[in-house]
């Protein structure tokens, strides 16, 4: 069985709450801002719907073998092609959230996938950012 299979898989009844569309401003960090967002709005659990925008340069984790591997994706300019991903910001959260995962291009288009490291993906001029609120039942 691989191992992909042995991961276990929770399921969670809930609805859809509040959504916030915000604007992050020139060097402010992707996951730091979208934290923030939640705070400022007192979402404790949000959705990432989706991000466009550029970076200034994109920081990426990935699964190798047994461990995280990450690659620096240069630029001025890295395009956000997806964002997708979750905020878990209750004090007794036990989790690594936010895991944002999502594509970035280069500037010669070359694409790149991963999770987001948190502080490595300033803002180079703006990216528009959409969350929705998670109310588990």
């Amino acid at each position: 069985m691989s191992a992909a299979l042995e991961i276990p898989v929770a399921i969670e009844n809930g609805t859809l709450g509040r959504l916030v569309v915000a604007r992050l401003k020139p060097n402010q960090d992707l996951t730091e801002s979208i934290e923030a967002l939640c705070a400022e709005h007192g979402i404790a659990r949000a959705i990432v719907r989706g991000a466009v925008g550029s970076l200034i340069d994109a920081r990426l984790a990935f699964r190798a073998g047994d461990g995280w591997r990450e690659q620096l994706v240069s630029g001025p300019g890295v395009e956000i092609l997806n964002v997708f991903g979750e905020v878990d910001a209750r004090p007794d959260a036990s989790n690594e959230l936010p895991t944002l995962h999502g594509m970035v291009a280069d500037t010669d288009g070359r694409m790149f996938a991963g999770r987001f490291v948190r502080g490595g993906n300033l803002s180079f001029i703006t990216i528009e950012v959409t969350l929705q609120e998670w109310l588990p039942a």
